[in-house]
């Protein structure tokens, strides 16, 4: 997940605020299938029931293992990988091994000159030289002999944001310790995972398609979404031929609030919510309702799409207090989970690539969180021990200000560096997932009227009085 792009939702961003102009923003969570901050909820969804043994399907899904997805993120997220930085040789190394998979998994190259890759310049985050780096492509082809010319796009980067000795890509804190890889197990080595084990289940299953399914691992998304801005404006095969894409991006860990799916508004008429509950019977222990939203915030490859006009959607498990920091390890990802999320996106791609609806790009909403700033800055969510000692229930979260913005709505609010935030709109931090909680609250906050940020300061409770005009 970009800190460049998702600068206002990261630790770093949502609060202080990062320019407009910079489009920052990323995935956020939303009640309901069509709900956007201010908006009704829709009912909730029922869970599905699963799909028959028999099914054609079932071929690919049983494919799918933990097992597998774990031997590909140890090997990702290895420090020899050295944090896959794009432009650095460990990120080429990554696009080798990726391409190599495919290869093995019997896909077809189509790349630049017939080959894998997608090379591609950049300027280095916080330098003036150039770099480069390369996108890793492939392609399944449909079965249908006008069809196959029409394309799904199933994508994720692999970069991420490499050492304490790499051009800073977003990283956030420092070294642990002797530890100065940021290996970027969750961001994004599961959806790169993720993408591999749905191409080989699809190859090796010998699930046929009617569109031809491409397979994308993204490069320098952490530079500002650049692999996939340089795929659309590059496109090896025609963008208005491509019928939809789906992005993975941080699928990794463990979530209690619900998968998220957005940019559902960008098929017309409801489409996408209608692939996803088809799509939903490959894992029906998912929670695949909590979290559908209609609008898309443009913190990932998604957004390269939709700025293209191709319907896009993206799945997400959230942000957590590891996010882009060395402590981003394997051994704290939820694989089994994971592997439910692989054949859910295995289902749906598979019913993008036979749907025989008509298909048509809708603009979605870029909904406002992620131009609701705050102005603080903070260094991770409370632990359990520290909310313990300042008399927060268990189920209730925080987050200690280290800085103040000048000229921000903390700054005329009187928000201090102490101060603990509790609470906002008389709504407390949820200490089950407390980032995402604060980027709902945050942005779920009315504007243009007085809004109630509960702190606790000096261990006291005091309520200051923000407004976002």
């Amino acid at each position: 997940m970009s800190l460049r792009i998702a600068g206002v939702l990261a630790l770093f961003g949502l609060l202080t605020g990062v320019a407009a102009a910079q489009q920052s923003a990323a995935p956020s969570a939303a009640p309901s299938a069509a709900s956007g901050p201010g908006e009704a909820a829709a009912p909730p969804l029922a869970r599905p029931e699963p799909l028959p043994k028999e099914h054609p399907l079932q071929r690919a899904l049983v494919t799918i293992t933990s097992d597998d997805l774990r031997d590909s993120e140890t090997w990702l997220a290895d420090d020899a990988r050295q944090g896959r930085c794009a432009g650095e040789p460990s990120c080429d190394e990554a696009a080798e091994w990726i391409a190599d998979r495919f290869d093995e998994d019997g896909l077809e190259p189509c790349g630049a000159d017939g080959g894998w890759f997608q090379p591609f310049e950049f300027p280095v985050r916080g330098g003036k030289k150039m770099a480069t780096t390369r996108n890793v492509v492939a392609l399944l082809r449909g079965s249908d002999p006008v069809l196959k010319d029409e394309y799904v796009v199933l994508g994720g980067h692999y970069d991420h944001v490499g050492t304490s000795a790499s051009a800073d890509a977003g990283r956030i804190g420092g070294p642990i310790g002797d530890d100065k890889i940021w290996n970027g197990a969750d961001d994004n080595a599961s959806g790169t995972s993720s993408v591999l084990e749905i191409a080989q289940a699809l190859a090796l299953g010998a699930v046929p398609t009617r569109r031809s399914i491409v397979f994308v691992a993204f490069s320098a998304e952490e530079q500002g979404l650049l692999g996939s801005l340089n795929y659309c404006q590059n496109p090896p095969f025609p963008l208005e031929k491509t019928v939809a894409m789906v992005n993975l991006d941080m699928v990794g860990r463990a979530t209690k609030t619900g998968i998220e799916l957005g940019a559902l508004g960008s098929l017309q008429g409801g489409l996408w919510n209608r692939l996803c509950d088809a799509a939903w019977r490959a894992a029906p222990e998912l929670d695949l309702a909590s979290h559908r939203l209609a609008y898309s915030e443009p913190g990932s490859d998604h957004h390269s799409f939709i700025q293209h006009s191709v319907p896009a959607l993206y799945v997400f498990t959230g942000y957590h207090d590891d996010y882009h920091r060395v402590g981003d390890s394997v051994d704290k990802l939820d694989l089994e989970q994971m592997a439910k999320i692989c054949r859910f996106v295995t289902a749906l791609t598979v019913e993008l690539a036979d749907c025989t609806e008509s298909m048509k790009f809708e603009m979605p909403r870029f909904e406002g969180r992620q131009r609701k700033t705050l102005g603080v800055g903070v260094d991770g969510a409370l632990d359990a021990a520290k909310a313990k000692a300042l008399g927060l229930p268990d189920d209730q979260g925080g987050y200690e200000v280290t800085s103040i913005t000048a000229g921000s709505v903390a700054e005329k609010s009187g928000l201090a560096v102490g101060d603990v935030i509790v609470s906002i709109h008389g709504k407390p931090i949820s200490s089950d997932d407390p980032l995402r909680s604060l980027q709902r609250l945050i942005g779920g906050a009315p504007s243009k009227k007085d809004v109630e940020i509960g702190v606790l300061r000096g261990g006291k409770p005091v309520t200051l009085i923000a407004r976002w005009e």
